[in-house]
Formats: structure tokens, sequence, C-alpha cells
């Protein structure tokens, strides 16, 4: 009778152990799976000085209050001759390969906002957008129906985007492993027939990477 009931005993121990050892491989599963996930959504390091999209909205928000508290606004109400203003020139110096498109779909961003749209309406100032501009915005799947095509305008904004890189050692050492890039995006708006500059914005945008040449 004891021995039926040792014998008993070390089924049962062995029972445990084998639920032990399932739990524990369930654990060990699923932390492999987690870290898994964990390590899949983690984004990986930005390697690039190139401008993100995170960087030319805040530059439109910026030069866009520039252009809201500017003496050119100021200086105009509801009673104003209207002013056509056309975006004649959107002009990349800067290092990064930015498609035309792009280019001009920045400087539109600065005039497409509801509230900037409100504001030039109310300053009695419509914005044109020459025709084959319009084709070119059309292809790369943006419209800004908003504006008017161009005809006989008094008033052009041009854009400009320029960089200048500067690369350097943390460590002192002669092998570069930091980058910078720092970006001027400049807006202007000049009255076509005196050639009167009546408005200028500015902002700039500064992007490090770190590694060597060889990462």
């Amino acid at each position: 009778m004891r021995r039926l009931w040792q014998s008993d005993r070390d089924c049962g121990r062995e029972r445990a152990k084998e639920r032990s050892g399932v739990a524990l491989c369930v654990f060990v599963a699923t932390a492999i799976a987690l870290s898994a996930a964990i390590g899949c959504a983690t984004p990986p390091p930005q390697r690039t000085t190139r401008l993100a999209d995170a960087d030319l909205t805040q530059a439109v928000l910026t030069v866009r209050e520039q252009l809201a508290e500017s003496a050119f606004l100021r200086s105009r109400d509801e009673t104003s001759p209207e002013a056509r203003l056309v975006v004649r020139r959107v002009e990349n110096l800067s290092t990064d390969r930015i498609a035309i498109a792009e280019q001009w779909s920045l400087v539109l961003r600065l005039l497409a906002a509801p509230n900037t749209q409100e504001l030039l309406q109310n300053k009695r100032i419509v914005v044109q957008l020459p025709p084959e501009k319009v084709r070119l915005l059309e292809r790369g799947g943006l419209r800004f129906d908003e504006f008017a095509q161009e005809s006989w305008p008094t008033h052009m904004l041009k854009a400009q985007i320029a960089s200048a890189t500067r690369a350097g050692s943390l460590a002192g050492s002669r092998d570069a492993d930091v980058r910078k890039e720092y970006y001027l995006l400049s807006f202007a708006i000049e009255e076509i027939q005196s050639r009167e500059l009546v408005w200028q914005g500015t902002t700039e945008v500064a992007r490090e990477v770190r590694g060597s040449v060889i990462d």
C-alpha cells in the first residue's frame, strides 16, 4: 500500500514538472515574440540630412506667421485695389534633390491654409498660378483649386531653398563622424511694375546625422 502511495506521489511530481516546463516554454516564446514586435515597431535611426515633411511643415507655419504680421498686409484692407499675386518661381539651390512638384507644393502650402486664404481675401489679394504649373501639380496628384489661373498679375511670389553643409568629428579625429545640413528657406513678394520688394520671409532648418562614412 505504501509503495502504491509512493508511486502516485512520484507521478504527481512528474506531472508538475511537465506543467512547469510547458509554462516556461510559453513564457520564453512570448518574451521572444514581444521583443521582435518591439524591435519592428522601433523606427530606424535617421541616417540622412534630407529635409523631412515635418521640417517643411514647421517652416511653412513660421513663414506664414511672418506674412500675416507683415507691413505689406497691414497696409492693405478691403478697400485696397485688387492685388493679383502669381507664384512665379521656386528655386532649389540646396544639396537636397527635391522634385519640381514638391518645390511648388512647398510654396503653395504657405498660401493654401484656410486662415491664410481668408486673410488674403480680406486684404483684396488673389493668388494665381501659371497654367503649366497647374498641370505639373495635377500630374503629381496635387490640386489647389482655391487658386486662380494667371491673368494680369500685379505681384509675384518667389521662393528659394539654399543649404550649407558642415562636417566634423565628435572625438576630434581626422575622420568625420557628424554632418549637419543647414537649410535656408526664403520667400519674397515683389511688385511687378515697380520691381519693389514688398515682403520677405525666411526660416532655417538644421538636420544632423552621426556616423562614419562606412556606416
